[in-house]
């Protein structure tokens, strides 16, 4: 013993005298000589630079860069660390722990979570039952894990090391982008890496479907993006018996943070393919825009078609504003058949459109200079109509001084060229129509405004004789000058007003409030010479202003009741109700021939109602009643039921009845659309649309669609009839691995299922003029 003794005692004197020598050099020393305290789980302990009562006071301030809260804090001064229990949140470095029990050392900065963790740094967010970190380093260690990271792809396992703010290492786990239990796909691997902007390597991952394993593989990698990002998209396949076989694949091309392309090519088997390309941009947060074009070379109907369409919107130097729309497309275009979206399959033509406007100083009032052109399509074709330039001055309601009286100016200088029904007419107009108004606020439930005003139009072209048809060829229209004076004035009483409140409760619905309210305008305008106003051409209401004396009516019913929400009560309309009509005066002055032209100055009556007592329920209704026939001459009704995403039923009908000249006055037209919806599973929808000519008892379109929206992956089996086409065709999209998009709605369909819908075209940024532009 005594020897043993004998050998380690120089050994330990010299390990004593290394420790006392290193503890007397400065810690900087200390390192430069190696002999800095050993990094716990790979973290660098912060130096000691205050004591332990300002360390617990900075993780105790909200403002500090690392601050804790919890039920229960306590502080042990003793061994330097500061523990919370309950409800614990630890804020530090731009990252987030929540857990039962947090612990951290006060000297090193080491900590521990444990019990129902959740981690969140940007857009990552894991849970799990314990995390080690430090609160200098972006290193952690999470254990039983699972969550998403970069906000999209999510992941599970065993060990979680976060290596990096950008950088994932997974021990035992999975990766997905869908949700639920049993995803659509998932890959599990014994170790895996994820570079976020960069690529997902997998070590012998094991492919799963629906939970059941489908294949193995030796190594497997993915990017993860969350930006745009160059690359092909993944193509759209279907058939139809029209089409035959259609294959749709995407390049999406980002040039830069502020702008991207995509080009592609939709084949179809028994007609050709379609090119398509686009362009997007933002220069800056008011100033953007978009270009498409498509071009196909029909096989089927040996016809070629073609579409440019654009738009741009920028704010310009002095308070101007400028927008446009263009829109070019082959004259001959029958087939719709191809357009998925609803509106280019029922356009009638195109529209191209240049603005550009000025908000006045001082006034409420706006300066706008513009053209606009519309050409037909299809059964329109030859059709034009044009407007180059245009100018407008408007001032809305303006106040006169420090006075009551309010200043209006509806103004403009318009050059018009326009091809109707194959006669052509070529004419400048100019208008202008100043007005003064007082409004008068006797009490808070009558309000009276008074309007005087003038009105100056002058034309540079005019029908030859009185008796033209208002849409003249060019041998009726002669280049001679018109013009047009005439004032106007109005009074509109609003008012009075009576309500009263019902206090109880029905259902949902707590106390009612009934509102009753009379509306009453009075408009004059003398008349002016009649057979001027014959030799007008007429184009839009400027040209059909003309002399009045009439008086308009109503009375609106409204009842609001108060529906509960959360802990308390929002207050709801219930449904709204109006009558209106109109009596000219003119009109019932006038002589009047009993048997072939009697005085009917009294207008119809029009019901309008509007109800939506809860969000399931919409409900409108209006009907147009003939005094003088005792008939309803045109009525529209519409229920909508929404089911939010589980399903919807909507119900339409319109009737109207035809009293022009000649025709049999119980002649019109019944319409009567129905639609329906219905969620099956969580995944699978059916719809059901038709519309219906009731009076001539025939099915004017009808489709069936059955829809399955998976995580990455979708296809719609349609058929479609109408009178002209019937059609079966099949689409099968996948969205990708970088989606990872929820199950859809009834209202997303039409954005889920999308042509070329990626991940890579996300929002774009604003470029940047003072920075150098570069490709990513």
């Amino acid at each position: 013993m005594k020897s043993t003794w004998f050998f380690l005692s120089p050994l330990f004197s010299g390990l004593l005298a290394c420790y006392l020598w290193t503890a007397t050099l400065s810690p900087a020393a200390a390192q430069e000589r190696g002999g800095g305290q050993t990094p716990s789980l790979g973290f660098t302990p912060r130096p000691e630079k205050s004591a332990p009562d300002k360390e617990l006071r900075f993780l105790r301030d909200s403002t500090a860069a690392a601050a804790i809260s919890a039920d229960e804090l306590l502080e042990d001064r003793e061994r330097k660390r500061v523990i919370g229990r309950g409800f614990a949140d630890l804020r530090f470095l731009g990252k987030r722990v929540q857990a039962d029990h947090i612990e951290v050392q006060t000297e090193t900065r080491d900590a521990v979570a444990t019990g129902n963790i959740i981690f969140q740094a940007g857009n990552d967010r894991i849970v799990g039952s314990r995390v080690d970190f430090n609160l200098d380093s972006e290193r952690l260690v999470i254990y039983d894990a699972k969550g998403y990271i970069g906000a999209t792809y999510y992941i599970t396992g065993n060990v979680v090391r976060r290596i990096a703010v950008d950088r994932y290492e997974v021990i035992d786990g999975t990766f997905t982008t869908c949700e639920g239990d049993k995803p659509d796909w998932a890959f599990r691997s014994r170790k895996s890496t994820f570079q976020i902007e960069g690529y997902a390597h997998l070590q012998a991952p094991l492919v799963a479907l629906r939970g059941v394993p489908a294949a193995a593989l030796p190594y497997a990698i993915f990017p993860i993006k969350t930006k745009r990002a160059t690359g092909f998209l993944i193509p759209t396949i279907g058939f139809g018996n029209r089409n035959g076989f259609e294959f749709s694949p995407r390049f999406f091309w980002a040039i830069n943070k502020w702008s991207d392309a995509t080009f592609g090519v939709d084949y179809y088997e028994k007609r050709g393919s379609r090119y398509l390309g686009e362009y997007r941009y933002i220069l800056s947060k008011s100033s953007a825009g978009q270009f498409n074009a498509t071009y196909f070379k029909d096989g089927l109907e040996k016809t070629t078609l073609w579409d440019i369409k654009g738009r741009h919107r920028s704010s310009l130097p002095g308070g101007w504003g400028f927008s446009g729309v263009a829109d070019f497309a082959s004259r001959k275009n029958d087939d719709r058949s191809l357009e998925v979206n609803l509106d280019d399959r029922v356009r009638q033509d195109t529209d191209t459109r240049l603005d550009f406007t000025h908000d006045l100083t001082g006034m409420p009032g706006r300066l706008r200079v513009a053209m606009r052109r519309r050409e037909g399509l299809r059964e329109n074709d030859g059709e034009l109509f044009q407007k180059f330039p245009e100018i407008t001055l408007d001032v809305n309601q303006a106040q006169i001084g420090s006075s009551e009286f309010r200043y209006s100016l509806d103004s403009s200088a318009v050059s018009f060229y326009r091809v109707e029904r194959q006669k052509t007419t070529v004419l400048q107009r100019f208008d202008a129509a100043p007005s003064v108004s007082l409004p008068v606020q006797t009490v808070p439930w009558l309000g009276v405004t008074a309007k005087f005003g003038l009105r100056y139009t002058y034309w540079t072209d005019q029908k030859r004789t009185p008796d033209v048809p208002g849409n003249p060829n060019r041998n009726d229209q002669k280049q001679s000058p018109l013009s047009r004076e005439i004032w106007f004035s109005s009074l509109g009483i609003a008012g009075p007003r009576f309500s009263r409140v019902y206090n109880g409760e029905f259902g949902p619905f707590r106390d009612f409030k009934h509102i009753l309210s009379f509306q009453t305008s009075y408009a004059y305008a003398p008349a002016t010479d009649s057979k001027d106003r014959k030799l007008i051409i007429p184009i839009d209401s400027v040209d059909s202003f003309s002399d009045r004396n009439s008086v308009s009516y109503g009375i609106v019913n409204r009842v609001l009741t108060k529906l509960k929400s959360g802990e308390g009560f929002e207050t709801r309309q219930l449904f709204t109700a109006s009558l209106t009509q109109s009596a000219n005066i003119a009109e019932a002055r006038r002589e009047q021939n009993l048997s072939t032209n009697p005085r009917r100055p009294f207008g119809d009556v029009v019901l309008n109602v509007q109800s939506r007592p809860i969000s399931l329920i919409r409900f409108t209704h209006e009907a147009i009643y003939d005094v003088y026939e005792h008939e309803i001459d045109r009525q529209s009704t519409g229920l909508l039921l929404e089911g939010g995403r589980n399903w919807y039923l909507g119900l339409d009908r319109t009737w109207w009845r035809q009293r022009s000249r000649g025709r049999d006055p119980q002649g019109g037209r019944s319409d009567l659309n129905f639609s329906a919806g219905y969620a099956l599973t969580r995944r699978w929808f059916l719809e059901y649309l038709t519309r219906i000519n009731n009076v001539r008892n025939i099915t004017l379109q009808q489709s069936i669609i059955l829809r399955y929206a998976g995580c990455c992956w979708g296809f719609n089996l349609t058929f479609n009839d109408t009178q002209d086409i019937s059609e079966v065709f099949f689409t099968f999209t996948m969205r990708g691995f970088l989606e990872g998009e929820k199950a859809p709605t009834f209202k997303r369909r039409q954005r889920v299922y999308e042509r070329g819908r990626f991940i890579g075209r996300g929002a774009l940024t604003p470029y940047q003029f003072n920075e150098p532009s570069s490709n990513p």
